[in-house]
């Protein structure tokens, strides 16, 4: 009765918007884009016909297409038979998609989830398996594409609790859409629990990681922090503090935080590596006026470290630096700009501080702190307070970076992993036929 009350609501929604929508896309322009594919007519698609099987994957935004990137690399090499159509839901995810992904790959606008549309779409496409990222769930495709003989999988899956709780309620209407799903791959023990809740067949689901972070364990390299902590002059048991991918305001309020540490940690090295090199002079000039010595990273293989201040001036040393950390920042999240990849230092074993605002990275914010190893910090203040008080806890704080880096290797191969879950659905697809 829900899956019919869905189908009816959505025409009837469609029907009555249509007109004023059609007026908008008249008059501003916008959306016009796509329109024809969001309504199932894909006869522009280009898909190699040399290719024996056909790969849906439905991304719904940036944050998906992120995880599709690491997805596709891994059918390339391990479904090679394969074509892929790649749909998003918006035009940001789209052009992201079209513009970073290889060549060869379908990029469409997802079809509006109406029955007759997705038929149509179903059609054009003639998919061999639907893959569905993250909790991306459109009930006409899942049951259209189930009832076509296509084999659905729910890869790099994750429920919040909000999104649990919601969905319990129809949990009768979840079973039955969970039901169409070969296999589920989720990124953590709790998004298994919940997807079990709902109704989902343990024998189907696995738990993988998250794809979208699969880079950060295996980009570390042998060597690296004594590679820095020669280049730094640190001597043995020297404390680092890392402000990574910092942005305008937060060098500011990390210069108190820094001299708070310094008070009990007298040798600290304090390596500041802004988001945007174009302002180094401007965080330069910051530093001059606080009264701090500051040195740039380029310039110490020839003069050595001449302050406890480093300013990171090249591209691409971040990554590395977190090697050296003893305690480490995470920038754009003390200032409102989303955060950054907070796994890259919890690859090196490093527990992360970060402020409120994280909106771009909330699930690897969820991964750390879910075996807390990552602490959400409200102001300056409040970073100072809890570094200090793990500077009297070392103890405490080696367990946080061993649950750091215990975090950081559950996603290595993740994508690998998940496109190995994806190949024996279709082989077996295959045998069976």
């Amino acid at each position: 009765m829900l899956y019919f009350l869905y189908q009816l609501a959505g025409w009837l929604l469609f029907i009555a918007a249509s007109p004023f929508a059609l007026v908008y896309i008249t008059v501003t322009g916008k959306h016009r884009q796509g329109l024809r594919q969001r309504l199932g007519f894909l006869n522009d698609l280009h898909l190699d016909p040399e290719k024996t099987q056909r790969i849906w994957i439905h991304a719904a935004s940036v944050g998906e297409v992120q995880v599709a990137r690491a997805l596709i690399a891994q059918i390339n090499r391990q479904l090679p038979e394969a074509a892929i159509v790649l749909s998003t839901g918006t035009r940001h995810g789209h052009s992201v998609a079209t513009s970073q992904l290889p060549a060869g790959i379908a990029c469409i606008y997802a079809p509006l989830d109406l029955i007759g549309i997705v038929n149509r779409a179903l059609a054009a496409i003639r998919p061999t398996a639907y893959v569905c990222l993250e909790t991306e769930l459109w009930p006409n495709i899942i049951r259209q594409a189930y009832e076509d003989g296509v084999k659905l999988l729910l890869l790099n899956g994750r429920l919040s609790e909000g999104s649990f709780a919601g969905y319990r309620k129809i949990k009768g209407f979840m079973m039955d859409l969970l039901s169409c799903f070969a296999k589920i791959a989720v990124i953590q023990g709790a998004d298994a629990k919940r997807f079990r809740a709902l109704g989902a067949k343990p024998d189907r689901i696995r738990i993988l990681g998250n794809a979208k972070y699969d880079q950060a364990v295996r980009g570390r390299q042998q060597g690296t922090a004594e590679r820095y902590r020669r280049l730094l002059a640190l001597h043995p048991g020297q404390p680092v503090l890392v402000a990574g991918s910092t942005h305008t305001g937060e060098e500011a309020m990390l210069v108190d935080v820094f001299r708070a540490l310094q008070q009990r940690l007298p040798d600290l090295v304090w390596v500041v590596a802004p988001r945007h090199l174009r302002r180094l002079a401007e965080v330069e000039g910051l530093f001059q006026e606080k009264g701090l010595a500051c040195t740039r990273l380029s310039r110490i293989s020839e003069e050595g470290r001449q302050a406890q201040v480093v300013l990171v001036d090249t591209m691409g040393e971040l990554a590395g630096l977190y090697s050296i950390a003893t305690y480490v920042f995470c920038g754009g999240s003390l200032v409102e700009r989303g955060g950054h990849n907070v796994l890259e230092a919890a690859a090196w074993g490093a527990p992360v501080f970060y402020g409120p605002y994280m909106k771009d990275f909330l699930d690897a914010k969820a991964l750390l702190e879910s075996e807390q190893a990552g602490f959400c910090v409200k102001s300056p203040q409040e970073l100072s307070a809890r570094l200090l008080y793990y500077v009297d806890r070392p103890e405490e704080y080696a367990v946080a970076g061993r649950s750091a880096m215990k975090i950081a290797k559950r996603q290595e191969g993740s994508a690998a992993k998940q496109i190995a879950l994806l190949k024996e659905v279709l082989d077996g697809a295959t045998h069976c036929a």
